[in-house]
């Protein structure tokens, strides 16, 4: 059982980790992007795509809501667990692609989450 102030969505376990750079808008704003996936009895213990941020690669802050909540494709394909990301940018269509390992009832498969850039 949990303590009672475990309120993240990674606190028994965080794991698969990929670090990306992001140069940001504008020339100061750069800093270093890491996807990873979490699990916790506040997640119903199941896993969720996680994201943090560091400037320096040493100090890490994580946003304390998931990027992506298992169970949110309507067919259900990720009913259980949405995990182990891999990232692509598509410079030709301006497209981020994330590609994701999907358990639900049907067992595993790869779901696809995409965006497009907030600014250009």
């Amino acid at each position: 059982e949990c303590a009672k102030n475990d309120v993240s969505y990674d606190s028994q376990f965080a794991s698969d980790a990929k670090v990306f750079w992001d140069p940001g808008e504008n020339e100061n704003d750069g800093h270093w992007v890491m996807f990873f996936f979490g699990i916790s009895a506040r997640a119903h213990w199941m896993a969720h795509i996680m994201i943090a941020f560091s400037k320096d690669l040493i100090h890490w802050v994580t946003d304390p809501i998931p990027l992506y909540f298992a169970g949110g494709n309507p067919n259900g394909l990720d009913k259980q667990h949405a995990h182990k990301i891999s990232l692509v940018w598509n410079s030709q269509n301006d497209t981020w692609y994330l590609f994701y390992c999907a358990v639900g009832d049907a067992g595993r498969g790869i779901g696809l989450i995409t965006s497009q850039p907030l600014w250009k």
